[in-house]
Order: C-alpha cells, then sequence, then structure tokens
C-alpha cells in the first residue's frame, strides 16, 4: 500500500475558473450541508477542527496546507459544498457540482508509539467506513474494491485518497474522500460511476451521511490506536452483525444490522467488506503488462494477494497498479 506525499500546489487551485464566482448558483434545490450539527457530532466524538467552505480545490490540499504551517488537532475535518479540483490515484482529477456531493479530509495524528506501518492503513480504514455507512444510513449494498474504492451497483460511488505530510514531530496524514451523493446519471463523469440518487438510496442528506461517517471512522481509528497502528492485532472494533460483503452488482436494498463489539484485527475487518476477494482479476502495471489470477487476501501491509494460473501467489501494492477491474469486464 502507499500514500501519496503532499506536494504544494499555488494558491491551492482556488479559483481557477469562472464557476469559482459563484459556484452554487445553480445548487438551489440541493441542501447545504448543516455546519452546526456537524461541530455538535464531533464535539460528541472527541474530534478536532471543522472547516466548511463554499467552494475549493482540493479539501485535502486545504488540510495539507493547514498542517504544514501550523500543529492541529488529530481528527480535524475540512469539508465544502463545492470542489472544483478534487485529487483521485495516479493524479486523476474529478468535480461535481454544488452541494451533490460530499468532500471531505479528515486529518490524522497518531499518539506516540503508534506503528508507522499503520499509516498505510488509514485510507482503507477510512473506505471501510464509508462502505459501513452507506450499508447502514443508506440502505446501499456497498463493498470496497481494493485498494480504496466504494462500490455499489457494479459502479463505483465514493473514492478514497490518503496523503503523507511531514511534521516536525513526526508524519501526519489526511485522507480525502469523495462520495457522489445526488448526482444524476446525466451529471455523473464517467459510465462506470454511480451516486446515490442513481442507486436508489434510501436517504440523500448529506449532513447526515458525513455524521454517520465520521463517527465510524473515529470509532474504527480509535481502536486501531489502541492496538498500536497494527492492522493484525485484534482489538475491539465496531463490527456491523453482516460481516460479510455483499456482491458487487447487487442493487437490492440493506436492511440496517446490529453493530456489536468484536476482538478482531483491522485487517479482518477491512476483508470484510471487501468484494474483490474471490473473484478472478486483471491487475493492469505500469509496464503495459496484464496479471490475471484470482485475488485471495490481503496481507499484512494491505497488499493484495493474487494466485495466477499457474499457482504463483503474488502480493500487490496500490502504488504497483494502474488499474485493477474483474476479469469478467466488471469495474467491481
Amino acid at each position: 500500500m502507499s500514500i501519496k506525499p503532499h506536494q504544494e500546489t499555488p494558491e491551492n487551485q482556488r479559483a481557477t475558473s469562472a464557476a469559482a464566482a459563484d459556484p452554487v448558483a445553480g445548487a438551489a434545490d440541493r441542501v447545504p450541508l448543516d455546519e452546526p450539527r456537524l461541530r455538535t457530532v464531533m464535539d460528541e466524538l472527541g474530534m478536532g477542527e471543522l472547516w466548511v467552505s463554499e467552494h475549493t480545490g482540493s479539501t485535502n490540499d486545504d488540510l495539507a496546507q493547514r498542517a504544514t504551517h501550523q500543529p492541529l488537532t488529530n481528527l480535524s475535518v475540512e469539508t465544502t459544498e463545492y470542489q472544483m479540483a478534487g485529487h483521485g490515484r495516479l493524479g486523476r482529477g474529478w468535480q461535481a457540482p454544488a452541494r451533490s456531493s460530499l468532500a471531505t479530509s479528515i486529518y490524522f495524528r497518531p499518539t506516540p508509539g503508534f506503528n508507522q506501518a499503520g499509516l498505510a492503513w488509514l485510507s482503507m480504514l477510512c473506505s471501510t467506513a464509508m462502505v459501513w455507512t452507506l450499508r447502514e444510513d443508506a440502505g446501499v449494498r456497498a463493498g470496497l474494491k481494493w485498494p480504496n474504492d466504494v462500490v455499489a451497483g457494479g459502479s463505483k460511488v465514493c473514492g478514497v485518497l490518503a496523503q503523507l505530510v511531514m511534521r516536525p514531530e513526526g508524519p501526519v496524514v489526511i485522507v480525502g474522500a469523495g462520495l457522489n451523493v445526488s448526482l444524476t446519471a446525466a451529471e455523473l463523469p464517467v459510465a462506470t460511476a454511480a451516486s446515490l440518487g442513481t442507486l436508489g438510496a434510501a436517504t440523500l442528506d448529506r449532513t447526515l451521511l458525513l455524521e454517520g461517517y465520521l463517527r465510524r471512522v473515529t470509532h474504527l481509528f480509535r481502536a486501531f490506536e489502541g492496538a498500536g497502528g497494527d492492522a493484525s492485532t485484534p482489538a475491539r472494533y465496531p463490527v456491523p452483525q453482516q460481516l460479510s460483503a455483499p456482491e458487487a452488482d447487487s442493487v437490492a436494498p440493506m436492511a440496517p444490522s446490529q453493530v456489536r463489539d468484536t476482538s478482531s484485527s483491522l485487517r479482518e475487518v477491512v476483508r470484510s467488506a471487501m468484494v474483490t476477494i474471490g473473484h478472478q482479476v486483471d491487475a493492469h502495471l505500469p509496464n503495459g503488462t496484464v496479471l490475471r489470477g484470482t485475488a485471495t487476501d490481503l496481507d499484512a501491509e494491505g497488499a493484495l494477494r493474487v494466485r495466477d494460473e499457474a499457482g504463483t501467489e503474488h502480493h500487490i501494492l496500490a502504488g504497483d497498479v494502474q488499474h485493477l477491474r474483474r476479469s469478467d469486464g466488471s469495474y467491481a
């Protein structure tokens, strides 16, 4: 697994288009985030600061800029109504109409003694939290596509990206998530994308969804801290009763399940949400070759174990691949 290092961007790509002058002008029918309600929830959870902007280039960049210039409280959050220059893996960019999505970044500053190797797991921790939020709060049969895409109905509904920021006291990680909420089919950027709206979700309330996501991230992260940042060490993770991941191409709604504390490792918790395991996949490598095999498991570093047709097992890190697709042509 890999984490993208933060790089300074001139003026953080703010106000780079005419849309920046009035980015929410056409969003009157889409409800803004309830900032006071979010602050109340974060205070209850003992999280850090909250910044909510009308528009920005990238919430990851904003939070990284803040972290570069001053120490921030652990689990501080940056979110926006309109993100114009969001980042994806391998530098891919994306944006969506104002108030149609959730673009949120969380600042992780682990306690002393946290295993530095555990930093690379934070993106999958956040992806798992999003999977649970969509299942429990939106009734969507979501799953985790390795390494950190959230999928439902055979399409991508949320992307997650981690960035590393070096502070004098040590490295910190910012994890950004971009969730398609109320986008129509015509507003989706690519054919392999979906939104909660196109999936018929039980709610499109962005504040409710962000609340649920922040709660689950906080609970998972604190359990992970309790395990010393070791993804193989059992801890008391709050895990939904429905542990197994649904088929990624299923669109049938999910009923809420009971949450229970269970002694599991983070690796097991992430694996339980993952829809990649057990399928034949094609890993497209930077040199132009394609590795085909069956995804069998995650290893201790979060790499995907893939057994090829000759029986050889390969351990694939996120930074090793350009694309990972199911061999049957499905995105998930």
